[in-house]
């Protein structure tokens, strides 16, 4: 029989127990060595707080953990995270891996939003990454609209107080007073006007003017056979009208009418001139784009009227307008249009549910305030249509214009597209 040593004992007895301790602490972390697991790779741009052995989960059944959180190597700053999934469960194509806040602390965990696919990934391949709005954000995109009507409810409010304290300045107080006292005397002079007739009646004026109405009426009464008379002259005359022959000049009134019918008639379709002036409304609307083309004009020779009248007696130089070049050689000298969403001082999720529908968006940071755009486009009717839709969700979203990189007038723009 072979005799052991007792150091050879102990050295199995601490190679165990190490074994067993690695086991253990691996296992309280989440991770069975005993069991076989599948690896995968997830890009986020950041992480919100996401820590190592943080929990991948599915419908809300733990399936796994985050094994691995590190920079990519192409010094972009994004971040790589290796999840480390249990068994051999596996990712159907489309499926992502959103970063989402598992309890009201917001300790941060990845929750894989499964598509039904026959291709699956395989281990080691990455899987695209959202990231779920913070509170922060979510608060600030439905706080926005309630500022923007708060800030012009209180600017009516402004308004409405000037307007009250214009309307009682010392001036119109000083006119009401006066508007009382001119009361105050029309009252005094109806009761002087009233106490006149009072005097009337009882001084028997009012009798004599009885008398007279009577001593016109006893006239009347003396000469009614001569009224008579002149009843009888009147009738014998409408008996005499009504003996004339008028009905050629109704049939001329007629013709007339009918004259004046049938120009109407015309006027209301589109088979003459007048007509298509009247009733073409692709004519007038070429003419009032017509006027806004030519006010435009006016306001930009008003405004450079070097670019239309050139004249000098001697030849001292010339202007020098200095442009930006274009991105690219397809967009030089092209009028960009973009529709303006919002401006922010807290960055906002571009996955934001508030953005879907329009398309990509940009974002450019300028003074500390977050702006986002989306349309990209040299189709004005086009853009048009993004920002009716845009104005949906921000109500305040606008139009702009750039050209070989650079953001112009959108008047500018828009003479440039009727010339």
């Amino acid at each position: 029989m072979i005799k052991i040593s007792k150091y050879t004992k102990l050295g199995f007895l601490v190679l165990a127990s190490l074994t067993i301790l690695i086991w253990g602490i691996n296992y309280l972390k989440g991770i069975d060595l005993l069991k076989r697991n599948s690896n995968y790779y997830v890009v986020y741009n950041k992480i919100d707080g996401l820590l190592k052995s943080g929990s991948v989960n599915i419908n809300g059944y733990q399936v796994g953990q985050v094994s691995e959180i590190g920079f990519l190597g192409d010094y972009s700053g994004r971040l790589l995270v290796t999840i480390s999934l249990h068994g051999d469960y596996k990712i159907a194509k489309g499926t992502t891996a959103k970063i989402v806040s598992s309890d009201i602390m917001g300790t941060k965990s990845i929750k894989l939003e499964i598509v039904h696919s026959p291709e699956y990934y395989q281990p080691y391949d990455t899987i695209p990454g959202t990231i779920e709005g913070d509170l922060k954000e979510q608060v600030s995109m439905q706080v926005l609209p309630l500022k923007k009507k708060a800030e012009e409810l209180i600017a009516s409010l402004d308004s409405a107080l000037t307007i009250v304290t214009y309307v009682f300045n010392q001036r119109t107080r000083e006119n009401l007073t006066e508007s009382f006292e001119n009361i105050n005397r029309t009252i005094t002079n109806i009761e002087s006007s009233s106490a006149e007739l009072n005097k009337m009646m009882t001084s028997g004026k009012i009798n004599s003017v009885v008398d007279n109405m009577n001593s016109i009426t006893g006239t009347f009464k003396q000469n009614s056979a001569k009224i008579t008379n002149i009843i009888a002259n009147l009738s014998s005359l409408s008996d005499s009208l009504a003996k004339l022959n008028i009905s050629p000049v109704f049939e001329e009134i007629s013709a007339s009418v009918a004259g004046v019918n049938s120009i109407i008639q015309k006027l209301n379709t589109t088979d003459s001139s007048a007509g298509l002036l009247i009733n073409d409304p692709v004519l007038y609307q070429n003419l009032n784009s017509l006027a806004g083309s030519l006010d435009l004009l006016m306001k930009d020779v008003r405004n450079n009227p070097k670019r239309y009248l050139h004249f000098s007696a001697f030849n001292i130089g010339k202007d020098v307008y200095i442009t930006a070049k274009p991105g690219t050689s397809e967009e030089k000298d092209q009028i960009i249009f973009k529709v303006h969403l919002i401006s922010s001082p807290a960055k906002l999720s571009t996955e934001s549910v508030f953005f879907k529908g329009l398309g990509p968006v940009e974002e450019i940071k300028v003074s500390e305030t977050y702006n986002y755009m989306v349309g990209k486009t040299t189709d004005f009717n086009k853009i048009s249509q993004l920002l009716e839709l845009a104005r949906v969700n921000f109500p305040d979203a606008g139009l702009i214009a750039f050209k070989n990189g650079r953001k112009i007038k959108l008047e500018k723009a828009i003479k440039k597209l009727t010339e």
